[in-house]
């Protein structure tokens, strides 16, 4: 009995079915049986039946098998290109808002990086609420970048400038990181006159896709990091509150002091410039909730507006000077240092007052 060629006989009448289609996307992808079957639910077994099924359709063997996965051939490799635009098509069909139900908002969905969705986009939704109430936008902050062309978001504010030439990419801004501590940390161990005395206090380092730490510490010091960085989180929330609770310092964009009271700008020699990307599928700019959210975004991040933004460097001083001008408060009041003593010994269990139910009042009373 020959083995099976690449090619096989079509049967009559090919009718392809979108769940298959979604299969053989996940699995040129993941190039393996047992991993998609785990993220999808299928059964091995089902998951061969159903690849078996698309390529007695297609009439040609789309994927090579072996021991240590399966990888496409090329007539699998065409039909990946041809999958990927029913995709996208699919994906951008359902973001059409149903006309039927005038009541029903228009989801608009947006990836960011944690830090700008969080500490800036998040507090600024009043703007677009105000303005186009029939709106829901769908804030997804992450710093992995999303698969824009996959209509995964509809739009995407990120530090990397994606390189897919079907997206629409426009720079919207400029972020310039610098070095900020506590009031509280710099009154207990003081505070770094230079990027090069870093090695002398504790670092706090935020690691994660789009957020160049490597770049940060090489910029200050030569020496191992693992002498500074005494405190290592995966989002810029966590590292947010480590540094108002005076836990070291760390890496802050300039605007920190719009953000929060009690942060410091020290070592006052390091700046590092990172660019601020607008991403999105032309496909989804055509329809009138999103290009409403694409041209609210872009404000948000007015440079004439918003100085911090601008290509040129504003210092935290400067920055502040123009909110106590304009009598502006910042966002985020900051966290007081937890007194632990108060709770006393950590060996000793201390009991739970429970309170004692309040009687019902008589009548008359």
């Amino acid at each position: 009995m020959g083995s099976k060629s690449a090619h096989t006989e079509p049967q009559a009448g090919v009718n392809l079915n979108w769940d298959d289609i979604r299969l053989f996307l996940k699995l040129a992808e993941r190039g393996s049986i047992r991993a998609v079957a785990a993220e999808t639910g299928h059964s091995p077994a089902a998951l061969r039946g159903r690849i078996n099924d698309l390529e007695a359709q297609t009439g040609a063997l789309l994927f090579q098998r072996s021991r240590t996965g399966m990888t496409l051939t090329e007539t699998g490799r065409r039909l990946l290109v041809v999958a990927e635009g029913i995709q996208r098509q699919a994906r951008v069909f359902a973001t059409l808002p149903g006309r039927e139900k005038a009541a029903l908002r228009a989801s608009v969905k947006v990836g960011i990086t944690e830090g700008l969705g969080v500490f800036w986009l998040a507090p600024l939704f009043s703007e677009l609420r105000h303005k186009h109430p029939e709106i829901q936008f769908d804030l997804r902050c992450s710093m992995a970048l999303p698969k824009i062309s996959e209509l995964e978001v509809d739009l995407a504010i990120q530090l990397e400038k994606p390189t897919d030439p079907d997206l629409m990419v426009r720079k919207i801004g400029s972020l310039h990181i610098v070095l900020f501590a506590s009031e509280a940390y710099i009154a207990a161990h003081g505070a770094p006159e230079s990027k090069t005395d870093i090695h002398d206090f504790h670092f706090i380092e935020v690691e994660g896709p789009q957020i160049r730490s490597e770049r940060v510490e090489a910029e200050m010091t030569k020496e191992d990091k693992r002498r500074f960085v005494n405190l290592r989180v995966n989002s810029s929330s966590a590292q947010f509150v480590a540094a108002i609770s005076g836990l070291g310092v760390t890496a802050f964009p300039t605007y920190a002091p719009v953000i929060t009271r009690g942060l410091v700008h020290v070592a006052k020699d390091f700046v590092l410039k990172r660019d601020i990307w607008l991403a999105y599928h032309p496909q989804s700019a055509t329809l009138p909730h999103v290009r409403r959210t694409i041209d609210w975004i872009v404000a948000s991040f007015d440079p004439v507006r918003f100085p911090w933004f601008r290509e040129a460097y504003v210092s935290p001083d400067d920055i502040q000077t123009f909110m106590e001008e304009r009598q502006l408060r910042s966002l985020v009041t900051p966290a007081t240092e937890l007194d632990l003593t108060a709770l006393g010994p950590r060996t000793e269990e201390q009991p739970v007052r429970r309170p004692r139910p309040r009687q019902g009042l008589r009548r008359g009373q």
